[in-house]
């Protein structure tokens, strides 16, 4: 059924709390680009920072505008073509990827077309997104009830699609954008329903691993480990500055595109 997503009363179907939460967002934003360009002697305008910022404002706009007029029915449909568009250019950069941005940042993960720059995992987000969440949708229509056999086929699916994404981030060396992917598998995973009898255990699970990790990172011991492993140097300084920024005022605690 094409739904609107109307009540019978013909309530708009615009959420404006959520509106409003985005605009406070957005000019929090332009706020704190306004007082770190005007403090940065590097930047030649501040006000043509605002201007660009305002003009991904313009076009974020109009895409939402656009993606209204769609119900989810046909979302759908868009959401495999959007999917493995995403995966094509995820291939494609490992290929065409910017000699330059790769000599600076270490992974192969930007494409410069001229003065026209773009990371394909930034096109794979709302794709990827709209993919998991038409399995969700298509798994909870077809098992109405949640049951353990049910949810681990669900989590089977959600990391089957999430497979090939994982591998060509590996292959650029952008583990840190991996990471944010499976952040989004791990939000649509509490939000799809699963059982708590899996989320739990889930939970405390990464729980221990997130400690196991900090307690190799933050120790002698560790680190050899992790050297033998393949981290790398830069990996540690990354890290040692997160832990302690005060102790570093060099350009190691900069985002450079790799973790």
């Amino acid at each position: 059924m094409n739904e609107r997503r109307e009540t019978d009363d013909g309530e708009s179907r615009i959420d404006y709390g959520v509106i409003f939460c985005v605009l406070m967002l957005a000019l929090i934003g332009l706020a704190s680009i306004y007082v770190a360009a005007s403090h940065d002697s590097s930047a030649t305008s501040v006000w043509s920072l605002i201007f660009s910022q305002l003009v991904w404002y313009i076009i974020g706009s109009v895409a939402i505008l656009v993606i209204m007029q769609f119900d989810s029915e046909q979302l759908w449909k868009v959401a495999p073509i959007a999917y493995w568009l995403g995966v094509f250019l995820l291939a494609a950069v490992l290929v065409f990827y910017s000699r330059t941005y790769a000599a600076s940042t270490g992974a192969k993960s930007w494409f410069a077309i001229g003065p026209l720059t773009f990371q394909p995992s930034e096109v794979m987000k709302p794709a990827f997104i709209l993919m998991l969440a038409r399995v969700v949708s298509d798994h909870n229509h077809t098992f109405f009830e949640h049951t353990l056999h049910s949810d681990w086929l669900l989590l089977g699916k959600l990391i089957l699609w999430t497979l090939p994404v994982a591998v060509l981030l590996k292959l650029q060396n952008d583990f840190g954008t991996m990471l944010v992917f499976f952040a989004i598998v791990g939000g649509i995973a509490l939000i799809s329903g699963i059982t708590w009898k899996i989320i739990v255990p889930a939970v405390v699970l990464i729980g221990g691993v997130g400690g196991t990790a900090l307690t190799l990172v933050t120790t002698t011991w560790g680190r050899t480990i992790l050297e033998h492993i393949g981290f790398q140097a830069y990996q540690f300084s990354r890290i040692d500055t997160w832990l302690n920024p005060a102790s570093n005022t060099s350009d190691q605690g900069y985002q450079s595109g790799r973790v």
